[in-house]
């Protein structure tokens, strides 16, 4: 297996091809499938139709390059899970590592547009209760939400590229890859929450799609760490990440919105970059018992011999001696003699 050719280029070439196709069809449909100053779709337009086979062919092609990915499983270490936790792993990667902060500053970016949209919304809200005009709408919370994730996924960001840049030290990767997956619900929720009421699907379901993909991502990325790998599963949710965060960012969202998809757009390329190379070829960094992950038990510890040393044994015991107390007529009036306190008169 290690004379083949990783699929790592495959995987690249064909969903980058496949990212900028569906982003050409999108800037087509902006263009030419909407009419009006509301824009409103156009029934039928040909531009929607395209688009929507581009999907369907990005979601076959990356199936079948997932069902064709060669996997070496790891060997099984002393606790389960953690012959997959070496998955992610990038010695010396430069590539990997830049991938990794360049998502992880770039969802930092996103954490003060997000908060300032929501905090102007809270205080919109605020004047509206004032005022007894409000009329339902988003209030802010949801985006203010949404930044404070996109802080914790920053610095699960930028502990997955450290780790994996080095192996050697402890680390949990399954919880720092849980980070941003939990930012990813926030982020769908908020955008639900402001997208529900449009009329025009095609405005919102390709960032739906996006931020989905993307949380299913980090999701299965955590796996990785722990009992639950799904490795080709993982490289098919990388490649619809990529092509759906374009999708979305050719529809020009707001600032925050799109540093969060290209944040997750490069995460995903980072684990196209490396997980094809070590399913193939399982890295070998040091003992495994030194790997930290998250699996359930915990391995047997290792207990050093001791010197045998002899059984303790009693003393046998020693017949008693009775002594003779017996004394003779002639010791008796001896120590009588000797043993009386004589009294000295003070007359004489």
């Amino acid at each position: 297996m290690r004379g083949k050719k990783p699929y790592q280029i495959l995987w690249l070439v064909c969903t980058l091809a496949l990212a900028g196709l569906a982003t050409g069809v999108r800037l087509w449909q902006e263009s030419t499938a909407f009419k009006g100053d509301f824009g409103l779709p156009v029934r039928g337009a040909t531009a929607s139709v395209a688009m929507v086979c581009v999907l369907v062919m990005a979601v076959a092609v990356l199936c079948i390059l997932a069902a064709r990915q060669p996997i070496v499983r790891p060997p099984r270490a002393q606790v389960r899970g953690r012959r997959w936790a070496m998955s992610f792993f990038a010695t010396g990667d430069l590539v990997f590592l830049a991938l990794m902060w360049f998502s992880a500053f770039s969802a930092l970016a996103a954490v003060p547009m997000l908060f300032g949209q929501g905090r102007a919304l809270w205080k919109a809200y605020q004047v509206a209760l004032a005022m007894k005009t409000w009329q339902g709408g988003d209030n802010g919370v949801l985006s203010m939400v949404t930044a404070v994730l996109a802080l914790l996924a920053f610095f699960g960001l930028l502990q997955i590229g450290r780790d994996g840049y080095h192996p050697g030290r402890r680390s949990r990767g399954g919880f720092w890859a849980a980070l941003p997956a939990c930012a990813g619900c926030g982020w769908l929720l908020n955008t639900y929450r402001n997208c529900a009421a449009d009329p025009v699907l095609w405005d919102y379901v390709p960032l739906l799609l996006a931020v989905i993909a993307g949380m299913l991502m980090y999701t299965d990325w955590a796996g990785m760490s722990c009992a639950a790998a799904r490795p080709r599963r993982t490289l098919w949710l990388a490649g619809m990440t990529v092509v759906c965060s374009w999708v979305a960012l050719a529809s020009s969202p707001d600032t925050g919105t799109a540093m969060l998809l290209i944040s997750q757009s490069a995460a995903a390329l980072a684990a196209l970059w490396r997980l094809p190379i070590n399913l193939q070829n399982p890295p070998k960094v040091g003992w495994e018992g030194n790997l930290d992950t998250c699996s359930i038990q915990d391995a047997e510890p290792q207990v050093e011999p001791q010197d045998q040393q002899p059984p303790l044994t009693q003393p046998e015991p020693q017949p008693r001696v009775e002594e003779d107390w017996t004394w003779s007529r002639e010791e008796s009036q001896a120590m009588n003699c000797t043993g009386e306190n004589k009294e000295e008169d003070t007359h004489v």
